[in-house]
């Protein structure tokens, strides 16, 4: 880039007179010194709009544009014509080369993003204002060279890469599909009972049309990838509709997408076939039975904390009990339930529907989540006013509890007044039945020494058939579940959590996450390495 100011340059060229120039500076110190000299130059009539930018070129390095204007379908496909409509620049290709055109040579950030897209053996030249906006007019679907974007949700058939790895998805059980760039190509995986498996690999070349597919569907603007994004749309595989929820994230190698698939229309399950013990059954049966107080569910992402609050809804519900539930979104269909959908963009937030639901006459009020201090506020109150609530909450661990729910505004007082049950749950995949072989005790992993209690130091392992993946056939949930009594009120109102766990952990029926783990290695269910691996 050459540091010879714009105006010398014109006069150099003899396309500027000094008086001229001088003239035009004082115009743009008096509009503030933010307008562009070329700009007021023109208006002036002082200069022509082409020896401006024959200027500008020189100034930046970049060659002067005045060929024919052939637009680079591949670049228009990938990126979309609103995408260079908005940014005024245009896709253009010889024989050899790729190459864009732009008026502005100081959008470093949209030429970064181009080469970051594109790679770096692309070209950048510049052109007249006006010769580019009528150029952009070429910009057109179909006869003008453009591609028209595809109807949200819409289904294209085996050409549109997104909508057969999304089908390849759903036949194979996946929860969430993984998009992530490297320097070379990009991958996809496969999270499948809760484990990433490597799919497919693709080309570079070929990442930014298939995230834009993805954006399209989702309504964000085609090319937007320097932000982050949360959005969703439906698509339908082989007769199921299902919920798409994508999240992207601008990583340093490009758009990093993942996009979580809920099956719309999924029946509730019953408590029995979710795995928990007949210990934790039993205490669930003498919880939900409490005519009103708060019960929590916890744990990460993926952990089945919304199977379990619908599993326990319906153990519930008759037909003399009014429940009204806000989710987001409605990943569980539920018969005598009334479920309401939260949507931002339409100012429906969970604080604002779990209020408007409590004018709903209800007894049971389901949570999907408490993820702020408005909803925790309006999920307390509804558990304080002879309610029933059922939640969930992002904590490791069933005390975590208690402290995210401090740290969301909920004083102790509250706490002892309306909790009654935290549950603290993982989901680990179970050994297949038909292929699992005993373990030896000399292989054991490093850590599984404390699962072999009361086990005969008898374990099985994962071998692998025909009927599985890998030696694993389904999940089942390993939990802790802190019942509180009334003599445990008194320590949460004075926030003695110190003493509140020991009590716990001595209770009759009381069973640790780890304890359950025990459990199911004795029996078979979970092999040694998975409950390392899940619970460490």
């Amino acid at each position: 880039m050459s540091a010879e100011r714009l105006g010398s340059i014109l006069i150099r060229r003899n396309k500027l007179r000094p008086g001229d120039l001088s003239m035009c500076l004082a115009v743009q110190k008096a509009q503030g010194g933010g307008r562009r000299l070329g700009r007021i130059l023109v208006e002036q009539h002082l200069s022509r709009e082409e020896d401006v930018a024959r200027a500008v070129a020189e100034q930046s390095g970049w060659p002067y544009y005045d060929g024919d204007w052939s637009v680079d379908q591949e670049a228009l496909s990938a990126l979309g014509e609103d995408f260079f409509r908005k940014r005024k620049i245009f896709p253009a290709r010889s024989a050899v080369r790729r190459f864009f055109v732009l008026a502005d040579t100081l959008q470093t950030g949209l030429t970064d993003e181009l080469r970051a897209l594109f790679g770096s053996q692309i070209f950048f030249m510049v052109a007249a204002p006006r010769a580019l906006d009528r150029a952009l007019q070429l910009l057109r679907p179909s006869s003008g060279g453009g591609v028209s974007p595809e109807p949200e949700g819409a289904d294209s058939g085996d050409d549109d890469p997104v909508a057969r790895i999304l089908v390849e998805a759903v036949v194979a059980g996946a929860t969430d599909i993984h998009i992530e760039p490297s320097s070379s190509s990009f991958e996809s995986r496969l999270r499948i009972d809760g484990v990433l498996h490597f799919h497919r690999s693709w080309p570079l070349g070929e990442h930014p049309f298939f995230v834009n597919r993805v954006f399209r569907r989702a309504g964000i603007s085609a090319g937007d990838f320097l932000r982050f994004h949360d959005a969703r749309f439906e698509f339908e595989a082989r007769g199921r509709v299902v919920d798409v929820r994508v999240s992207h994230l601008p990583s340093l190698n490009g758009s990093a997408l993942v996009l979580r698939l809920l099956e719309r229309g999924r029946e509730a399950m019953s408590l029995e076939p979710l795995g928990y013990s007949p210990e934790h059954q039993k205490v669930l049966e003498r919880v939900l039975r409490r005519p009103h107080g708060l019960v929590l569910i916890t744990g990460p992402t993926g952990c089945g904390k919304t199977t379990g609050l619908h599993a326990m809804i319906g153990r519930v519900k008759d037909s003399e009990i009014k429940i009204v539930s806000v989710e987001d979104p409605v990943e569980v269909r539920a018969s005598c339930v009334t479920q309401v959908s939260v949507d931002s963009a339409k100012g429906y937030d969970f604080p604002d529907v779990t209020r408007a639901l409590l004018r709903h006459d209800p007894d049971i009020v389901l949570v999907g989540e408490i993820r702020d201090e408005k909803t925790a506020r309006e999920a307390v109150r509804a558990a304080e006013t002879g309610h029933r609530v059922f939640s969930t909450l992002h904590t490791n661990s069933a005390t975590g509890a208690f402290l995210r729910l401090r740290d969301l505004g909920v004083d102790w007082a509250h706490l002892a007044a309306t909790l009654n049950c935290v549950i603290a749950q993982r989901l680990v995949r179970k050994l297949c039945p038909e292929c699992r072989k005993e373990g030896d005790i000399r292989g054991i992993p490093s850590g599984a020494e404390a699962y072999l209690l009361h086990s005969d130091r008898k374990f099985f392992v994962p071998a692998g058939c025909s009927a599985c993946r890998g030696g694993f056939s389904g999940r089942t949930v390993v939990a802790e579940i802190f019942c509180i009594e009334e003599e445990d009120r008194f320590l949460i109102e004075q926030g003695l959590m110190s003493e509140l766990v020991p009590r716990q952990a001595a209770r009759a029926g009381f069973v640790s996450m780890r304890a359950d783990a025990c459990r199911l290695v004795r029996e078979g269910v979970l092999s040694l390495c998975e409950a390392v691996r899940v619970l460490g």
